[in-house]
């Protein structure tokens, strides 16, 4: 998970035009809004297909794939409408991060 709007610099509104062009630029390729104020974009990156949702509260998930295969699109899908069906729920969608720590 990262969250972009704690690195925003402006003040942080979710339908500002601002904000949605500072994801698209850290991202690299434009971003959309659907009509219950979600921020959505897909492109290519180094080789890899990306697409990212970003939620209401700014938290942005990814999904990467080598292919952009209907797997891929099904999986895409499936990220929008899980975080809508969360928040319908009155809850919060994520994902399990997992830090791995090295020692020496």
């Amino acid at each position: 998970m990262h969250f972009f709007f704690r690195t925003y610099d402006d003040d942080f509104n979710w339908n500002d035009e601002k904000y949605k062009q500072h994801i698209a630029d850290c991202m690299g390729y434009p971003m959309y809004r659907t009509t219950d104020s979600l921020l959505w974009g897909t492109g290519k990156m180094n080789g890899y297909y990306s697409y990212v949702v970003v939620d209401w509260n700014g938290e942005v998930f990814e999904l990467i794939s080598e292919q952009n295969d209907a797997d891929f699109s099904y999986y895409s899908k499936w990220l929008i409408s899980s975080i809508r069906e969360y928040r319908k729920r009155g809850k919060m969608f994520m994902f399990l991060t997992r830090f791995r720590l090295i020692h020496n």
